[in-house]
């Protein structure tokens, strides 16, 4: 279960409240256990494209499912983590940023956590992922994502094009993020 703050109010969502909370600002939350892909590959720290693969057909069942549902027709798995990501940092900044993307932004958390921060109806909340949390955010929210300290995520993500999210940022153009 993910955990939310929500900065308006500057409160804490309790844990059984946390699904009516994501669902009144239409942002779509789903568990799906990770226990169906290797935990030595989910824990390692760089993958191979044959053992990103592996995880990704781990949940194939899942995704395809989520996929007919939501109109989702391409997916990839991303690892960002000091080791494997050279310049995470970096990267990291410009996911800090405020944007909006055309279609919704879905991440399915397999290894390590993450932070979303998003605007919706009038509210400002962020969302801790964790392994196992998968969230879709709407398309046209106004919000950013990174990493909690301990610097590390393995997510799948879920496109509605074959080019992916296009972050849009009210400062300049659009970029693929």
């Amino acid at each position: 279960m993910p955990q939310i703050y929500d900065h308006t109010h500057h409160a804490n969502i309790p844990a059984e409240a946390i699904p009516a909370y994501l669902a009144e600002r239409g942002v779509h939350y789903e568990f799906w256990p990770v226990d169906s892909a290797p935990d030595t590959l989910r824990r390692q720290d760089s993958l191979t494209p044959e053992e990103q693969q592996q995880i990704l057909s781990a949940f194939q069942d899942s995704i395809a499912r989520l996929s007919q549902e939501r109109g989702y027709i391409s997916h990839d798995l991303i690892v960002l983590n000091p080791h494997s990501t050279a310049n995470l940092e970096e990267l990291l900044k410009n996911f800090e940023r405020t944007h909006i993307h055309t279609e919704d932004e879905v991440r399915f958390i397999v290894d390590g956590e993450g932070i979303f921060t998003l605007t919706r109806n009038g509210d400002t909340f962020s969302v801790t992922v964790q392994a196992g949390d998968l969230i879709s955010v709407p398309e046209g929210t106004p919000h950013y994502f990174t990493l909690t300290e301990a610097r590390n995520v393995k997510a799948v993500r879920l496109f509605q094009t074959k080019e992916g999210w296009v972050a849009i940022y009210h400062d300049e153009e659009s970029v693929n993020a």
